[in-house]
């Protein structure tokens, strides 16, 4: 029999999210969205199929919309279920899980979308599942971190980049989109007279403006924006999951900019507030652990592998052969991009590799998301900017352990969903935390 755990209806009462669990370490989720919504959203993409179709002996934007919804029935509801997904589904379900605490060991599947005659909609997820760990007191385990090398220029390397890096930086327009800048922003859906259509259900993202010779027409229309400005725009579109076609009918949008973090140079500041640092002296010794390099591995790293080895050998724990299984497919998608793939592939103990990467990535994930939940922490915004201000430079990066489903973010330049973004955010908050805690 299927055990309902919960059927969660809160604030949002247009956006409902009920679980059910079908096997010990699988969740069935489903989203349900109420006509009322669904209907908002409908009618604004038949107003956009309008646009597009002309019927001979009709004007432009007069095509019957009976016509658009008996011939072009697929197409419109596809771009609905894909506006659904992008802009309400998939935050709402993440917040949910991080809210509820649910044990998650890779990203929800979505396995099927149901839309009703009246317009309901229900949007189902299969959500794989640690086991709890029963955590032990980790705040007293002895870590003994590596050491950095003692090269004598290492200290003189670090204080050339901190003096160079903060001084650039002091010469950006804090208040002010530039190019490589991470902006964050609201969007709200609009109709052809610019009412706003879902002010409650606005939806958000972040996206890195690239200094890339040809910018797409929204990250262009972001230039120059201060935090707290609005413009219409019809040129943010996200891609449609739900068609091969790759042309997308782009909604109305009201734009507000809630944050600037600037793309370029070391934020002291941040940098600071981030590692818990209190003066320029502890950043300077926190920034060694990326310049200290020992076997090609740096001093950061090799601190972020010692403690996992620790966390993981007072925490004996098994992970399913199917969560295994699916992270290998994310990581061979990944690694197929990769120019030296078919170099890598040729190895014969290469999949064992993969799968032992694969276990070692779930199991590191699972600890420290329990941990995370038992010292109820949380991502806000300010710890996003934190966060991405290390993806600057080289250097910088080498300080981010764990990142969002897309590997290499900062050469996104399409908007990226706040809710992954923050699971990966929460996820470093903690690695820091742990770390902090164990080492002062």
């Amino acid at each position: 029999m299927v055990e309902s755990i919960k059927d969660n209806k809160k604030a949002q009462s247009d956006i409902s999210l009920k679980i059910d669990r079908i096997s010990s370490h699988v969740l069935k989720a489903t989203i349900n969205i109420t006509p009322n919504l669904v209907k908002t959203v409908y009618t604004q993409t038949i107003e956009l199929f309008k646009k597009q179709i002309q019927l001979s002996g009709f004007k432009k934007k007069e095509t019957p919309g009976e016509y658009l919804e008996e011939n072009y029935k697929n197409e419109i509801n596809n771009h609905l279920k894909n506006f659904l997904f992008k802009h309400l589904v998939l935050d709402f379900l993440m917040q949910q899980i991080r809210s509820e605490k649910i044990n998650l060991a890779n990203y929800p599947r979505l396995t099927d979308i149901k839309i009703s005659e009246s317009q309901e909609s229900d949007f189902f997820f299969d959500i794989s599942v640690a086991d709890p760990i029963e955590l032990k007191e980790w705040k007293h385990f002895v870590f003994r971190p590596p050491k950095r090398k003692r090269y004598k220029d290492l200290d003189k390397q670090v204080a050339i980049f901190l003096k160079k890096e903060t001084t650039c930086f002091k010469k950006l327009k804090l208040e002010e989109v530039q190019e490589s800048d991470w902006v964050c922003f609201d969007a709200n859906l609009l109709n052809d007279k610019q009412d706003k259509l879902l002010d409650k259900y606005k939806s958000n993202f972040w996206i890195k403006i690239n200094n890339k010779e040809i910018k797409k027409p929204f990250q262009m229309s972001l230039l120059g924006k201060h935090v707290e400005d609005s413009f219409v725009t019809y040129d943010f579109s996200l891609k449609n999951n739900f068609s091969e076609n790759t042309e997308t009918n782009q909604y109305p949008f009201l734009i507000t900019i809630k944050a600037i973090t600037k793309g370029n140079h070391l934020s002291l500041d941040s940098f600071k507030t981030n590692f818990k640092l209190k003066s320029k002296l502890d950043a300077h010794k926190k920034l060694i652990e990326v310049f200290s390099y020992r076997n090609d591995i740096s001093q950061r790293k090799a601190i972020i592998e010692e403690l996992f080895h620790l966390l993981l050998s007072k925490h004996r724990f098994e992970v399913p052969k199917h969560f295994i299984i699916r992270r290998q497919e994310d990581i061979m998608l990944s690694l197929k991009s990769l120019p030296d793939y078919q170099v890598y592939k040729m190895q014969k103990d290469f999949n064992d590799q993969v799968a032992m990467l694969a276990e070692k990535e779930l199991k590191e994930e699972i600890i420290i998301d329990q941990i995370g939940y038992r010292e109820n922490l949380k991502a806000d915004e300010k710890d996003l900017q934190h966060y991405l201000y290390l993806f600057n430079n080289n250097r910088l990066k080498e300080f981010v352990y764990f990142k969002p489903v897309m590997e290499k973010i900062e050469d996104i330049d399409s908007p990226m969903q706040t809710s992954l973004l923050a699971q990966a955010c929460l996820r470093e908050k903690t690695l820091n935390h742990v770390i902090y805690v164990l080492t002062k």
